[in-house]
């Protein structure tokens, strides 16, 4: 077995050490021969992991098993992606699996699968089926697998930002994709520009002013001026009205403040590491400071705080004056006292 001299780090050198203990021709005094040591983690074990819905940490030994054997759980997720594609109804173990499993084609890089993920995420993502299933996936990497799994295609991703189907995050992430595209190369401006004035009234058509806000901050960001006048009559009209600054920016044709490229940021990737990636996740991480439990109970206490302090409370409240504190004239002023002199050299001592 020939070793290649690299600097490994992080879960890329546990992964690598992995392959090389399991490699067949793996041998050493006192170590276990490849015929009684045929894998870290048999493929059930590895589903069965994968598929738990109590996991306080996360499962990286049945990661890297699973990277190990991907030829043979790759069937097991495509399964799973077709099911929901149908019928969006899947158990509790499933949903776990499925989830893992959509991670890890972006993780393999496997792009066979770029269509399915498109089927499965043309779908709404607000209180839904798939929210349930990816979670904060889809704002956090759902553009970063798009992009990786994309390869430069462009149809499909216009298909979803155009779908009347598709969520407001899952378009988001279409267009962040696309952009990426545009900033490494992968499509020419020109082709772009064909699509956006579908883009801009499929969103328009479906009130998602949120994305239509990120496809003016990705506009402004492209230079792409000849959309300036036209956004600036939908800041007009009120269809765009995400509040003072923001729509100062959309008027100025800066987005200085507000906007930034995702690609060179870092947001998108062409490559994504599941293990290095989930590890940053609250409900993986041993260091967050709070559970997800915790961040709930604080959400609705958000939430329902609105709902108490409504015009009876107020009422209930004392009237009280304003306090109004005494103007103290400073050192230089003429004296209050009207003696004409500096207060200074008169009434301050």
């Amino acid at each position: 077995m020939r070793l290649e001299l690299k600097i490994l780090r992080g879960s890329e050198l546990v992964n690598y050490l992995m392959q090389l203990v399991l490699h067949p021709s793996f041998v050493t005094l006192g170590a276990k021969s490849p015929s009684t040591f045929e894998s870290y983690m048999k493929l059930d074990e590895i589903i069965t992991t994968l598929s738990r819905g109590d996991l306080t940490e996360l499962p990286v030994e049945a990661l890297l098993a699973a990277r190990l054997q991907w030829s043979e759980l790759l069937p097991v997720i495509e399964e799973l992606i077709q099911k929901f594609i149908v019928k969006e109804a899947l158990t509790d173990s499933e949903s776990n699996l499925l989830f893992f499993g959509i991670c890890l084609i972006v993780d393999r890089k496997q792009c066979s699968c770029f269509d399915s993920l498109i089927n499965l995420t043309n779908k709404d993502d607000c209180n839904s089926p798939l929210e349930i299933l990816l979670g904060d996936f889809i704002a956090s990497d759902l553009s970063t697998a798009y992009y990786i799994l994309a390869q430069g295609k462009s149809e499909q991703l216009c298909f979803l930002v155009n779908s009347d189907q598709a969520g407001e995050m899952v378009k988001m992430a279409a267009l962040s994709a696309l952009f990426s595209q545009l900033h490494t190369g992968q499509i020419d401006r020109e082709t772009l520009n064909q699509s956006i004035p579908g883009f801009i009234d499929n969103l328009i058509e479906n009130n998602h002013s949120i994305a239509l806000f990120e496809l003016t901050n990705l506009l402004i960001s492209n230079q792409f001026n000849q959309y300036h006048n036209q956004f600036v009559g939908y800041v007009g009209s009120k269809v765009i009205d995400e509040g003072p600054a923001e729509n100062q920016c959309i008027i100025d044709w800066d987005n200085q403040s507000i906007g930034y490229s995702e690609w060179e940021s870092g947001l998108i990737s062409g490559d994504y590491d599941v293990i290095d990636s989930l590890s940053q996740w609250a409900g993986f991480n041993a260091e967050a400071e709070m559970n997800d439990e915790d961040l709930m109970a604080v959400f609705d206490d958000l939430m329902n705080t609105p709902r108490e302090l409504d015009d009876r409370y107020f009422e209930a409240l004392d009237n009280q004056q304003p306090f109004i504190a005494d103007i103290q004239p400073g050192r230089n002023d003429p004296c209050p006292c009207g003696s004409g002199k500096k207060f200074k050299k008169c009434c301050l001592n």
